[in-house]
């Protein structure tokens, strides 16, 4: 494997390891997806999403979300 194909799977590796580590907020989310924060709020509610609710704030796993980001950044 040429030095270039490496650093290209090796970026592609952290990005999938940062996707499986990582949370987002009901604000990221929206952004993530482009719509409103309530709209993530009633996709959570009818379980469209998964999130769990820490403290007084929702937590959404992005992993749920891995085929979207790997799609964007391709």
């Amino acid at each position: 494997m040429e030095r270039q194909e490496q650093i290209k799977a090796t970026m592609e590796a952290l990005r999938l390891h940062d996707a499986n580590n990582v949370c987002m907020t009901v604000d990221e989310c929206a952004d993530f997806f482009k719509i409103h924060p309530k709209t993530v709020l009633n996709k959570i509610h009818s379980k469209e999403f998964k999130a769990q609710f820490i403290g007084r704030t929702w937590r959404i796993p992005k992993l749920q979300f891995i085929d979207k980001i790997v799609d964007e950044a391709g």
